[in-house]
Formats: C-alpha cells, sequence, structure tokens
C-alpha cells in the first residue's frame, strides 16, 4: 500500500467512525471529490499562497456542500498539502459504509415449509451469530427427515436428521 494510501485510510476510518455514530458525510465528501478531480481545482488545492481555509471554502462553494465535518477535513487537508487525498478518502470511505451495510445470504434446507415467524427466529439467531444482517434463502427437502442445512459462504452446517444418521452409520461401519 502506497504511503499516500495508508494515510487517506486513516482519514477514511476516522469519518466511518462518525458514520458509526450516525454522521453520514459520505454523500457530502463525494461531491468535494468530484470537484477535487478538476485541474483547476487541484492547481488550487496545491497553492500555498492561498489560505487553507480559504482553498476549502472555495472547493466546498464549488461542490454545494455545507457539511462542518467535511469543512474540517478538508481545511486540515490543505493545510497539510493533502487535499490531493480526498479521492482515496471517499473511495475508502464507501467501501467501508458498503462492507458495513453487507447481508450474508444464507442457504436453508428444512424438511416441511417453515412458517413467517419461525423463519424471522431463524434470521435473528443466524445474524446474532455471524455479525451481520442476514438474508434467508429457504428451500424444502423431505429426504432430510427433519432438522435443517445451513449454507452460509463456503460453509455448510448439517444439522439434519438424515446427515445424523449418515454420520452414525459412517462411525459404525468403521
Amino acid at each position: 500500500m502506497s504511503a499516500e494510501r495508508s494515510i487517506a485510510g486513516r482519514y477514511a476510518t476516522a469519518l466511518f467512525e462518525l458514520y458509526q455514530e450516525g454522521v453520514d458525510v459520505s454523500t457530502d465528501l463525494d461531491k468535494v471529490a468530484q470537484v477535487v478531480v478538476n485541474e483547476a481545482a487541484k492547481e488550487l488545492l496545491v497553492n500555498t499562497q492561498v489560505s487553507a481555509e480559504n482553498r476549502a471554502a472555495i472547493v466546498m462553494k464549488a461542490a454545494g456542500v455545507n457539511s462542518e465535518h467535511v469543512s474540517r477535513l478538508l481545511t486540515l487537508l490543505c493545510s497539510r498539502n493533502k487535499a490531493t487525498l480526498v479521492g482515496y478518502i471517499n473511495e475508502m470511505l464507501g467501501q467501508m459504509i458498503l462492507e458495513s451495510n453487507a447481508k450474508v445470504l444464507v442457504d436453508v434446507t428444512v424438511a416441511s415449509a417453515l412458517d413467517a415467524g419461525l423463519a424471522d427466529k431463524l434470521r435473528d439467531v443466524i445474524s446474532k451469530g455471524v455479525g451481520k444482517a442476514v438474508d434467508l434463502n429457504v428451500a424444502t427437502d423431505a429426504s432430510i427427515l427433519g432438522g435443517l442445512i445451513l449454507n452460509i459462504g463456503d460453509r455448510q452446517i448439517d444439522h439434519s436428521v438424515r446427515g445424523r444418521l449418515d454420520g452414525l452409520k459412517r462411525t459404525l461401519s468403521v
């Protein structure tokens, strides 16, 4: 990882912590990042003859953003001559938000159809176990006789009667 990306990662992490506290600056930061890619904006951001506060204010006005958090970040970046990192910070913050909001797809195989209440309880238990929101894909297969089979990513958890009987059969045949 380049030094710039490493530095940008620290700022993105701080903004992500704000996001987790309920302060979403991602939309405003995205607008600022779109302005910063402009050549004229790049020249302004590296011009040390203009104060950091004024450089940040000009970019904020061009982006049409009033966020106090983004303004302070941009002013800080300008004062440290790191304003070119805004694109990296925006990209990393977006990735962090996507990962935090990601849902896990869980395939569940049961012997007979689940009612909605039981499916919701199962979703809650699995969600607590994996630490993320869960989308359930429920399939019915009478051949498992009872219990359930969970497929979470590349893992399979077999708590079916058929699976237990097959395990017992393997144990007895050894």
